[in-house]
């Protein structure tokens, strides 16, 4: 299996995990009595943290211990710019086009993991696979 494919798979569980973590760390604050929307961004934060650490280490298997800070940043906006595509889609999928919500959803959904894959593996995570090709 081509290493794309792998790590599309190891992507997408680790995007799993990361709702699971956002889903429990919301309920957990609301039960709490905390705000939704402080509840929300929160469990997005989790989430976010979470994919960080995961992608790095597991799914693009990034080893390099300099310009931590700057790939963080990198993550994050990548992150912030699938949000905003996904809730620009998911309003002109339902609101304009009329589509059910959920179908609105799972459409935006599945246009912003390509958008997030393809810029952790090609611009976040890019350097050090590229170090190893030289390696080798």
């Amino acid at each position: 299996m081509s290493n794309s494919i792998v790590s599309m798979i190891k992507f997408g569980i680790v995007g799993c995990l990361n709702t699971l973590i956002d889903f429990i760390v919301f309920a957990l604050l609301t039960a709490l009595g905390l705000p939704y929307v402080i509840s929300q961004c929160i469990s997005y934060g989790a989430g976010v943290l979470n994919s960080y650490v995961l992608n790095r280490s597991w799914t693009f298997e990034q080893k390099n211990q300099t310009n931590k800070t700057q790939e963080f940043v990198k993550f994050v906006l990548i992150n912030m710019i699938t949000l905003l595509i996904t809730l620009s889609l998911l309003a002109y999928f339902y609101q304009v086009i009329g589509l059910p919500q959920l179908v609105s959803k799972a459409m935006a959904t599945i246009i912003g993991v390509a958008i997030n894959f393809i810029g952790s593996r090609f611009w976040v995570f890019k350097a050090e696979r590229t170090k190893k090709k030289n390696i080798l």
